[in-house]
């Protein structure tokens, strides 16, 4: 699976029992439950420092302190049946800029018997068989299951970032959410998950399709594909036949030289086909009249300018 990147280095550590190594190498951690044999060489390591025990019965490297050590041991301590889900399942596929402080968080782990402790929250609903996936020591539930379970509580910000990074279907959405049915909070992750299907690559994004979509504005298709001057572009909003293009200006837009340029750019390659452009920012998203108006009158414009060519 390439859904999430999850690396960590084969090492070598000096006085370290070699069938030890090797199984940290592979699995990034070891527990005396699978390797009874290896008991006691584990002991001694962890009192000479060189391995640490996060859990009981679980062992990792001591000079190891990355959040993905500590997840490899919570799989190894619940291994077989304990999967990481909801935020700690995100954390593994979000974008790198915010995947260590939710990774850091209280770990959330599916689990049949397990009991929850310091750090580790335990669900006992399990998560179905073809949601789990494993990659490098860590059992995980796949972007869409993790997605739609948050939609009960994120209002569908872990499902727009899942959307944005191609991780999901549309149909895996769909499937996912059936597969919750009867949990807690599933009225609210339909809603959410049926708002989602016009594929909002943002938070900001599924907002601004909420006002259009309770203003009754139609006409519209979300991230639609371009091919404009050899170059691929997707506007956030694109009303097709009035030529009309819709863009959220988010904060990061502008949050360095080179980002302000490409996004120039991109909007020159619009005006340069023919494309009116409408740019609202976070602040508009609480002015939803405001960004009707604006848009209705930008459709106005187009529909006389089309029957003015026309004559």
């Amino acid at each position: 699976m390439d859904e999430c990147q999850i690396r960590h280095p084969v090492f070598i550590v000096l006085g370290v029992n070699e069938n030890i190594a090797a199984i940290l190498a592979e699995h990034g951690a070891i527990t005396t439950a699978d390797h009874p044999r290896l008991r006691s060489s584990m002991i001694r390591q962890a009192r000479r420092g060189v391995l640490v025990s996060p859990l009981p019965g679980t062992y990792v490297r001591a000079d190891d302190a990355s959040p993905h050590a500590w997840l490899r041991a919570v799989c190894a301590w619940s291994s077989p049946h304990g999967v990481l889900h909801a935020a700690t399942a995100a954390g593994l596929w979000l974008p790198e800029s915010s995947r260590i402080p939710v990774l850091r968080d209280v770990t959330c782990l599916a689990h049949p018997t397990r009991r929850s402790r310091p750090r580790i929250s335990i669900t006992r609903r399990p998560v179905p068989s073809e949601f789990v996936r494993s990659m490098e020591g860590l059992r995980f539930a796949t972007p869409a299951f993790a997605a739609v379970e948050l939609a009960g509580t994120d209002d569908g910000r872990a499902i727009c970032d899942a959307l944005r990074l191609r991780l999901v279907e549309l149909s895996e959405l769909e499937t996912a959410l059936e597969s919750l049915t009867g949990t807690d909070g599933q009225a609210t992750r339909r809603r959410v998950v049926e708002a989602c299907l016009r594929r909002p690559w943002s938070y900001a994004e599924l907002r601004l399709q909420r006002i259009l979509a309770s203003r009754g504005i139609t006409g519209w298709v979300a991230n639609a594909p371009l091919r404009l001057s050899g170059r691929l572009v997707h506007a956030d909003l694109l009303f097709p036949d009035a030529k009309v293009v819709v863009e959220f200006d988010g904060r990061a837009t502008h949050d360095s030289p080179a980002q302000y340029l490409a996004d120039r750019e991109r909007l020159n390659i619009f005006a340069a086909h023919g494309y009116v452009v409408i740019r609202f920012g976070w602040e508009h998203l609480d002015r939803p009249d405001y960004i009707a108006r604006t848009i209705r009158e930008a459709l106005r414009v187009a529909d006389r300018r089309r029957h003015a060519s026309a004559r």
